[in-house]
């Protein structure tokens, strides 16, 4: 004998409802502090080419509460034939602080040991430190501070350079094009 469940119209719409608000959280929400590491280190994301068909590109996303609405620009670059995340870059106004921020999330398999480098076009490279991993990749933030936020505004590449395991650099050129636009739009 078999069963079968019959639900109305309107609790289709609220199961939806609920699958999709439990899916779409924000790009770089708190990851909870007992998260398990993974076994063993995957290897480390090839290192973007011009011919390695990366996917970027800067958008505004936004999410709220019914009250507020925290807005961000986003670069997700995606290595278009593995399908893996390259680096996601999110700009936005830190909430607690009303400051500027900078978001990455990196893929696993870098040096935890060493600090991220950034820096605009040719300009002076500066450090950050990797905060913590997920099973979803290495995050690291940073206040955005104006002569980081001005080049980043009129520059045309943000190179990101982390080192692998074997502590080998490995540059990451994200493009600035409508970066300024992007961020002006999410921080109105």
């Amino acid at each position: 004998m078999t069963s079968v469940t019959h639900f109305s119209r309107a609790s289709t719409r609220a199961l939806l409802v609920l699958a999709v608000l439990g899916f779409a959280t924000p790009a770089f929400a708190q990851a909870p502090a007992a998260t398990p590491a993974p076994a063993a280190a995957p290897p480390p994301a090839p290192a973007p080419s011009q011919d390695a068909g990366v996917q970027s590109g800067w958008r505004v996303e936004c999410s709220g509460d019914g009250k507020t609405l925290d807005c961000r620009a986003v670069q997700r670059m995606v290595n278009r034939d593995e399908k893996q995340l390259v680096v996601q870059l999110v700009a936005r106004i830190n909430p607690e602080t009303k400051a500027p921020a900078l978001g990455l999330q990196l893929p696993l398999g870098i040096n935890l040991a060493e600090p991220i480098q950034i820096k605009v076009d040719n300009g002076t490279a500066e450090k950050y430190p990797v905060q913590t991993c997920t099973a979803a990749g290495c995050f690291v933030t940073f206040p955005l501070k104006d002569p980081l936020l001005s080049s980043m505004r009129t520059g045309a590449t943000l190179r990101i350079t982390v080192l692998d395991t074997n502590k080998r650099p490995i540059a990451i050129d994200a493009p600035l094009l409508g970066f300024g636009l992007a961020y002006d739009k999410a921080t109105k």
